[in-house]
């Protein structure tokens, strides 16, 4: 991003146009920059409504330049912006109903944790669960093309 507009290298554009089904940029945005990049690339935040798709996500991760083995935060396309403890996929509109939450999660510590975030952080106990986090806060974030294959869009 560069002044507030999304501009695209060649490599994130071929990245994009792959069969791929994820792409994490190599930037940081908060979660409201985020949605608007995945759908600026014809992409929506990454969901991860199932234990397949979870475990997709991270083996994404996994392989990704912005992996941090001490500590990686990917924002993911939930939040309960709507109304406090109702979470929902921003991209369908569905009810989060699978959530690899760590017990002690969602909190909405501070009452300001209203997005959620994919975190490994191993030496806290974090190994790729899902956390509640402040949507201002910035981050890494996992774009996916929907389930319909959808083509993404050419520049």
């Amino acid at each position: 991003m560069v002044g507030g507009i999304f501009v695209l290298t060649l490599a994130q554009r071929i990245k994009c146009v792959s069969s791929s089904r994820y792409f994490i940029p190599s930037f940081k945005a908060n979660w409201h920059k985020a949605n608007e990049y995945c759908f600026f690339l014809g992409m929506r935040l990454a969901l991860t409504d199932s234990v397949e798709r979870h475990n997709a996500v991270v083996e994404e991760a996994k392989r990704s330049e912005v992996l941090d083995v001490a500590a990686t935060v990917l924002w993911l396309g939930a939040s309960d912006l709507g109304q406090e403890g109702l979470f929902y996929w921003h991209a369908t509109g569905a009810r989060v109903r699978f959530m690899n939450w760590r017990s002690d999660n969602p909190d909405d510590f501070g009452g300001v944790e209203d997005c959620v975030a994919l975190v490994n952080i191993p030496d806290k106990g974090w190994h790729w669960h899902a956390n509640d986090a402040g949507c201002e806060a910035e981050h890494y974030f996992i774009c996916e093309n929907d389930e319909h294959g959808q083509e993404i869009k050419e520049f």
